[in-house]
């Protein structure tokens, strides 16, 4: 079986990575970019409405209690 041996020059630029992983680093971050934007829109939004809802609570519950105060008393009703 014959061998063909080639002693041509090949050139290799030096650089050529370089560039391709700075792009390849800038597509990754806007990637992730892209998708944690919407995760932490929603996380926000539900942890608002907890919160606001923990709020509404508290508030409802300090209604009540003045409700059941007597006021010549200041102390709750027993009813």
């Amino acid at each position: 079986m014959p061998h063909y041996f080639s002693t041509q020059p090949t050139t290799h630029p030096v650089n050529t990575h370089s560039k391709d992983s700075t792009d390849v680093y800038t597509h990754n971050l806007i990637g992730l970019s892209i998708i944690s934007f919407p995760l932490f829109l929603l996380l926000g939004i539900i942890t608002y409405k907890k919160y606001h809802t923990v709020v509404f609570r508290r508030q409802i519950a300090t209604l009540e209690k003045i409700w059941l105060m007597d006021a010549k008393n200041n102390t709750y009703r027993q009813d």
